[in-house]
C-alpha cells in the first residue's frame, strides 16, 4: 500500500524523545501517530501518573539504561522507528522541533488539519505530555505546518465528489422544507 507522510522529531536530552507522524495513504485515510520514548526516572515521566498502563499499552517505551548512555539510547530509538516508518510510507519531509521550525509554524494552530485524528481516547500519554511541555505542542504546530505545506489534508477527488453530493441533497431538502 502506497503512503506519504511527513515526521517531526524532539529528543529532550536524556529525558525523553517525541516522534510525530502524519500519513496519508492512498485511499485517503489520513493518520497522525505519537510515539514517546522516556528514560526511567526522567524528569517529566518521572509524575506521570498513568506511565505504567501507558507502558503496557505501548503509548510510551520506557528504557532504564546505564547513566552515560541515556541520551544515546534515546537518539537511538527514535533513529530505529523512524527508519521503521520510511519502509512502509514515503517520507516527503523530516523537522526536529527548533528555532527554525518554530519560526515557520507560529502561524499554525495546535490542533490537527482537516481529516487527521489524534484521539485523546486512544493517545492519552501524548495528550498528557502536551499539556505540560511546551516542545510536545510545537512538535504538533510543526507536524500541522509541514500537513498543510504537502497538502496531506487536502480531499481526494472521490472525497471531493462525495461531499458535493452530500451538499446538493442537502440543498435540496432545505429547498423543500423552505417552499413547503
Amino acid at each position: 500500500m502506497y503512503s506519504r507522510g511527513v515526521v517531526v522529531q524532539h529528543v529532550e536530552g536524556a529525558d525523553w524523545a517525541l516522534v510525530l507522524t502524519a500519513t496519508r495513504n492512498e485511499y485517503g485515510r489520513r493518520e497522525i501517530v505519537p510515539m514517546i520514548f522516556a528514560n526511567d526516572g526522567c524528569g517529566i515521566f518521572a509524575v506521570a501518573p498513568n506511565l505504567k498502563a501507558w507502558t503496557k499499552a505501548g503509548l510510551v517505551f520506557v528504557y532504564n539504561p546505564l547513566p552515560e548512555r541515556r541520551e544515546e539510547l534515546l537518539g537511538n530509538a527514535v533513529t530505529e522507528f523512524v527508519r521503521a516508518v520510511t519502509l512502509r510510507t514515503n517520507i516527503l519531509e523530516r523537522s526536529r522541533v527548533g528555532v527554525i521550525a518554530r519560526a515557520k509554524a507560529r502561524n499554525e494552530q495546535v490542533v490537527p488539519p482537516q481529516g487527521f485524528v489524534l484521539s485523546e481516547a486512544t493517545e492519552p500519554a501524548f495528550y498528557w505530555l502536551a499539556s505540560r511541555s511546551e516542545t510536545a505542542m510545537q512538535a504538533l504546530k510543526v507536524l500541522s505546518y509541514l500537513i498543510n505545506k504537502w497538502k496531506l489534508g487536502a480531499l481526494t477527488q472521490a472525497e471531493a465528489d462525495a461531499l458535493g453530493e452530500r451538499l446538493v441533497k442537502q440543498g435540496v431538502a432545505n429547498a423543500r422544507n423552505i417552499l413547503g
